[in-house]
């Protein structure tokens, strides 16, 4: 046979940003052989007439650290084309680490990224203590292509103990910090993320460790990259602000790595914020340096309960409520003393993510038949359906389902011309998935069917070839990941391939597929056909195939280091 598979037929759109055009693409060992008018002979061939073929798609802002331990494709990833993912980002990973710290790590997942303790707990078995170790782990038992950032949190707790999250580094712990970055980066890390975003904290309250850090040790870390003339440093601050803007450019100059921040989105508290940031990033540009804003291709939704709820986290009172026992939270619900602190909350004048504004926030899920009448409705119109003011509505209706009533909210995202504008500057990356995180309050998997049905065929935003270099050849470009994000012959096979009349995401879903027994939510798509991976189908006709052909993603150290021994 002269190919592994044959794609006939298809409409290639390349990853390059190029008109597309129709050919056939021959797959031979784990790459792309030949694309052209090709010769029959092939062990399958898969008749792909009215579809788009392009290379698989890469979603760079996951958190499917530990998911990834117990689903080996990291569902529902290739339900969307996505063939690659990058972890790690956020300052969270689990590794480094020492023996009988584990549980350091585990405290932040739980909180920053909301994932159940018991999945944790009986999902990551561990048995690494470097970052190298950790990839190791993956090799050969992965049914997507997996790269990953190695995290502040791990490094600083790894040297600091539980100190990393009481004070600053001293010299020597930080030079100590920079070997272990060093030694993560010649195992394979992409890059390096941090986190001083004020509202991540570990389950116990306290700080995430890289909260603490100052500059020194930040830039620090950040020269091995420089030194290393590789990987990316991503980093979230917390709310967004143009003085933070500083600091990204002195991270650009200073290392010359792309810098990842987050992020560009229009904001319902500041709307104009999202233009702000883009007329702040145009001169690190202009100057030859490279810090990109994510952006995400929908509103950011959460569904959440007054039982397990991120969304007030910025306001004192709400925050120290969501620690406390279930049983004495409903009790300071239904208290008026607490409940005119939670209105003075809301009240404080100061920015904040969250809108305030009771006519986003709606009702989706009741508990008692009786209440179902408010299911859709915001939390205004109920109010007003009830007599009622609208906080005093929803802390009542919350407090009559046990505190069991699902609320959905969204932050941001909800203009479609700014969000147009966002997705088409060159200076942002799309997708912002948090693939593995916020488990039960939100999936956004879809980002990428999302982009190509609403944003290309529904709205006009970009073209389709602009969309799938967005999805591709521009993040492999970025992360420096050689030999994909593009269908050009001796590129690894990475494929998907869609129709591109029906492609989009479907509303997220329960499912109970997490180990514990846990929940949590998923989401499925339309028109996406077939997601290939290194040459081998691992998705089609809405089902995920046994096959196991993901390669683990390491960067240049790591490659050096294996051609020295």
């Amino acid at each position: 046979m002269d190919y592994d598979l044959l794609v006939r037929g298809g409409r290639v759109v390349d990853g390059s940003g190029l008109p597309s055009y129709l050919a056939d693409v021959g797959i031979k060992d784990g790459k792309i052989a030949e694309i052209g008018r090709l010769k029959p002979g092939a062990a399958r061939t898969i008749d792909a007439g009215g579809l788009v073929v392009a290379p698989g798609f890469i979603d760079h802002h996951t958190h499917l650290d530990a998911q990834l331990l117990w689903d080996l494709y990291g569902t529902s990833e290739p339900q969307h084309g996505v063939t690659s993912v990058v972890m790690g980002n956020c300052g969270l990973t689990l590794a480094p680490v020492k023996k009988g710290e584990e549980d350091a790590l585990v405290k932040s997942f739980v909180r920053v990224e909301a994932i159940p303790r018991y999945a944790l707990e009986q999902g990551v078995r561990w048995n690494w203590h470097t970052f190298g170790e950790y990839l190791d782990s993956l090799e050969g038992k992965v049914g997507i292509n997996v790269g990953g950032l190695v995290g502040h949190i791990a490094v600083r707790q790894y040297v600091m103990g539980e100190e990393s999250v009481e004070r600053r580094a001293t010299p020597g712990e930080i030079q100590q910090m920079r070997l272990l970055v060093r030694d993560a980066m010649e195992g394979g890390a992409l890059g390096i993320s941090t986190n001083r975003n004020e509202r991540h904290m570990r389950e116990d309250g306290k700080p995430v460790a890289s909260r603490l850090a100052d500059d020194k040790e930040l830039f620090a870390l950040c020269d091995v990259l420089g030194e290393l003339n590789a990987g990316v440093i991503e980093t979230i601050l917390g709310r967004n602000k143009i003085e933070h803007f500083e600091l990204y450019g002195r991270l650009a100059r200073r290392t010359q790595r792309p810098v990842i921040w987050q992020s560009v989105q229009h904001r319902w508290t500041e709307p104009n914020l999202w233009r702000e940031q883009l007329d702040a990033v145009a001169p690190i540009f202009r100057d030859g340096y490279r810090a990109y804003g994510l952006s995400h291709t929908v509103p950011l939704v959460r569904h959440f309960s007054l039982k397990n709820s991120q969304v007030f986290d910025e306001f004192p009172t709400w925050k120290s409520l969501m620690f406390l026992p279930e049983e004495v939270r409903r009790q300071a619900f239904a208290d008026p003393e607490t409940r005119q602190k939670l209105r003075a909350d809301l009240a404080d004048p100061r920015p904040t993510n969250f809108h305030r504004r009771w006519d986003i926030v709606r009702v989706e899920k009741t508990v008692k038949p009786e209440n179902r009448k408010y299911v859709d409705k915001n939390i205004a119109e109920m109010a007003a359906m009830r007599s009622q003011d609208p906080l005093d509505a929803f802390l009542d209706l919350a407090l009559e389902e046990n505190l069991e009533t699902v609320f959905w909210n969204a932050n941001n995202g909800g203009d479609s011309e700014a969000m147009g504008e966002i997705l088409r500057s060159p200076y942002v990356l799309a997708g912002t998935s948090d693939a593995g995180a916020h488990v039960q309050f939100g999936a956004d998997f879809g980002y990428s069917t999302t982009l190509l049905g609403l944003w290309v065929r529904e709205r006009g935003v970009l073209s389709l070839e602009r969309a799938v270099n967005k999805l591709t050849f521009e993040v492999a470009s970025v992360y420096g990941l050689e030999g994909r994000g593009l269908l050009r012959p001796g590129f690894a096979a990475d494929l998907s391939i869609f129709d591109p009349s029906t492609v989009n995401a479907h509303e997220p879903e329960w499912a109970e597929d997490y180990p514990a027994g846990t929940k949590r939510l998923i989401q499925r798509s339309e028109g996406m056909c077939y997601t290939i991976v290194n040459g081998r189908v691992i998705y089609e006709d809405g089902r995920l195939g046994g096959e196991l052909p993901g390669q683990i993603l390491r960067g240049p150290p790591y490659q050096a280091r294996r051609a020295a021994a």
